[in-house]
Formats: C-alpha cells, sequence, structure tokens
C-alpha cells in the first residue's frame, strides 16, 4: 500500500485550536509577552515613552482581553459543525493508520502528504544509512551522559570565573525539556523511487542552549 496525495483537500486543522485549555492560556501569556515587549521598546527607544507609563499598562490589559477574546470566544454553530466533523475525519484516518501500520508524513518539498507502511518507509531509512555510511546505530541510550557532561563543563568553566553565572544560567540545558538529538526521514515525492531526506532534530539537546548563546554573541560580529 503506497501512494501519494498531491495536496491537501482541506485546510489543516489549527493545532492551537484543540489544546487543552491551560496550554492555550500559556500560549496567550507568551504572544502578550512577545508583542507587548516589542511595542514597548520601539515606544521606549523611538518615543523616550517609559516602560513605566500609564498609557502602556492600559494597553497591555488591553492586548490581553483581545487574545482571550480570540482564543476563547465561542464558535458558532457553522463553525461547531465543521470542527466536529474534522474531528471525526481525523479520528478515522488515526485509526487506519493504526491498524494498517501505516506511515504519514509532509513530504520534503511542498504540502503533499505520504501514506506507506511503517516496512516501506524503514526499508527507504535502511537504504539511505546504507548508501551514505554518514550515521552509526547507536546500541545505547547516550543522554544522561551528554547532559551530565554537559552541566559539568558549565559548572566548571564558572567555577573558575571564566563566565558570569547569567552566561552559566543561560547555557544550562533544561532539565525537563531536554531530550536526545534524534533523526527523522521526510520522503522527497519529486524524485524517483521517493527516497527519504534526513532531518536531525537538535532543538532540545544539552547543547542546544549554548549553540543559542554563542550564536547570539557572535552573529553581529559578521
Amino acid at each position: 500500500f503506497l501512494c501519494i496525495v498531491l495536496g491537501p483537500s482541506c485546510i489543516r486543522i489549527n493545532q492551537s485550536a484543540i489544546r487543552p485549555r491551560h496550554q492555550q492560556e500559556i500560549a496567550i501569556q507568551k504572544d502578550h509577552k512577545s508583542i507587548y515587549d516589542k511595542v514597548g521598546h520601539h515606544l521606549n527607544e523611538h518615543y523616550f515613552v517609559p516602560m513605566t507609563a500609564t498609557i502602556l499598562k492600559q494597553y497591555s490589559n488591553q492586548l490581553l482581553h483581545d487574545l482571550n477574546r480570540s482564543y476563547f470566544s465561542p464558535l458558532s454553530y457553522h463553525d461547531q459543525t465543521l470542527a466536529l466533523k474534522q474531528a471525526k475525519k481525523v479520528v478515522s484516518i488515526q485509526r487506519k493508520i493504526k491498524k494498517h501500520h501505516l506511515i504519514l508524513r509532509v513530504t520534503d518539498k511542498g504540502y503533499n502528504f505520504y501514506i506507506g507502511t511503517e516496512k516501506e518507509f524503514d526499508k527507504k531509512a535502511q537504504n539511505f544509512f546504507h548508501d551514505t555510511n554518514a550515521f552509526i546505530e547507536l546500541k545505547e541510550n547516550p543522554f544522561n551522559k551528554i547532559q551530565d557532561n554537559v552541566i559539568h563543563l558549565l559548572n566548571q568553566i564558572r567555577v573558575k570565573n571564566f563566565i558570569f553565572q547569567w552566561q552559566c544560567n543561560k547555557m544550562m540545558p533544561n532539565r525537563i525539556k531536554c531530550q536526545l538529538a534524534h533523526l527523522y526521514f521526510n520522503p522527497k515525492t519529486h524524485k524517483d523511487g521517493i527516497p527519504v531526506r534526513p532531518i536531525e532534530n537538535t532543538i532540545h539537546a544539552p547543547t542546544t542552549n549554548i549553540s543559542n548563546y554563542l550564536d547570539e554573541i557572535i552573529r553581529p560580529i559578521f
């Protein structure tokens, strides 16, 4: 079983709208902080408006009100019906994928979808490993060792006063969110035989905060 869907037949479901309420509230706070900080700093830098000005406080309250209304306003009957249909469709797709051991992936280029069996997709991944010899499959999980080494190194250079405490804190990995960097594949449906493209997910790796901080201070040089 293998097929390519040449483009989604409907607009994809808004993922933020189907999250639990507490997750949406977190999203609202992040949006509020991001927008308010940008507006506040712009007014302060270019128009000398103090960050403690009453007008900024009023703007903050109004912005938070508008964001809450945007996220939590009741849906119209038409939208509720449409959302219910979409939810049923998603559940149906999930059941079929699980029942037939299928893989569903967004393709490497464009907004198409790839649907194939787990066996077929695994074969493509193995072919990639065999053809490139670019990666080695690990026999054990090195995550704890890597994270401990990063934390130990940061603490050591802090003790030796090579960095300030705030720099150490900024580069320190988040023990709750941190995870092992890993590899996954997106199918290249525009290529003959539909090979796969490797994607390295390092966004929550133990060294990511170090990389981000170094990028922040080095990038302006160039």
